[in-house]
């Protein structure tokens, strides 16, 4: 994986399930569901992504007893999706859902220990790289990517900041940056969170303050809700553009996350 060259991520997953009418965890979909996984994959390659996230995202042994299951499935399904086109696979390693002391009970090593679990298990299954994302405690960040990095490979970050520049648990742009040259990451950047109104500002101040590749995966746009679900009304073209303005900016790693689909990527391929 060359981050030095402009790389091009997949989309929202979970959505695009829910658009299919599945309705169950969307990690439990690489078994119940697998040609609906590694279609959706497909349609992110089609569209020109070199990297798809293998649906992993809360794949973890508290919440699934048959974690190690969903994760070969998941990867299994990756792979039969770059049968045709080559690309890369990077596990998905979303937040835990503990709290971590002193505000939960739940310790650092339990923490280290789950993270470990699932890096084991996406490992062993090929996969090429490991993206942390969704963040918003930079404890729980450093505790995965301290257990990425034991591995031989390219670890990326990205955290959910609000428009105020912080992350739900007080985390900033600096804080990640910081975590980054310390731990030597590979890149690092901002995904998920508000609409795009913030991300600019965001960025700027990554660009300036991070010795590292940039990657940026915004929503497209925030969300209505409709009929009870979550709906993203950010048009493929709008996106493209601010996707292109990002790249502009010195951005190398683009994707998207919540609501966008095939299309929006197919547009940012295109523009940028």
């Amino acid at each position: 994986m060359n981050l030095k060259n402009k790389l091009f991520f997949d989309g929202g997953t979970g959505t695009q399930l829910q658009k299919l009418g599945i309705q169950c965890d969307p990690v439990a979909a690489n078994i119940s569901h697998p040609q609906a996984i590694t279609d959706t994959h497909r349609a992110y390659l089609q569209a020109g992504a070199n990297v798809i996230t293998a649906n992993t995202f809360g794949a973890y042994s508290h919440k699934h007893k048959n974690f190690a299951e969903i994760i070969a499935a998941a990867m299994a399904n990756a792979k039969a999706a770059i049968s045709a086109t080559p690309a890369h696979i990077v596990l998905d390693l979303g937040p835990t859902g503990l709290m971590l002391e002193p505000y939960g009970e739940t310790t650092p090593q339990e923490i280290a220990a789950i993270f470990a679990q699932t890096i084991k298990q996406g490992v062993a299954h090929g996969a090429d790289a490991i993206l942390i994302e969704t963040m918003m405690d930079l404890n729980e960040l450093e505790i995965a990517a301290t257990e990425a990095k034991k591995t031989a490979l390219p670890v990326l970050a990205t955290m959910s900041f609000d428009p105020s520049g912080r992350t739900m648990y007080g985390a900033s742009i600096a804080g990640l940056a910081e975590l980054a040259e310390r731990l030597q990451l590979d890149a690092i950047g901002i995904n998920c969170g508000q609409g795009l109104d913030g991300y600019k500002t965001l960025i700027a101040e990554l660009v300036a303050t991070a010795n590292r590749p940039i990657i940026v995966q915004p929503n497209a746009g925030l969300p209505e809700m409709v009929n009870g679900a979550a709906q993203y009304n950010l048009s493929p073209t709008d996106f493209a553009q601010f996707m292109a303005e990002v790249a502009d900016m010195g951005v190398k790693i683009l994707g998207g996350c919540c609501g966008t689909t095939p299309a929006h990527i197919a547009a940012v391929v295109k523009r940028v």
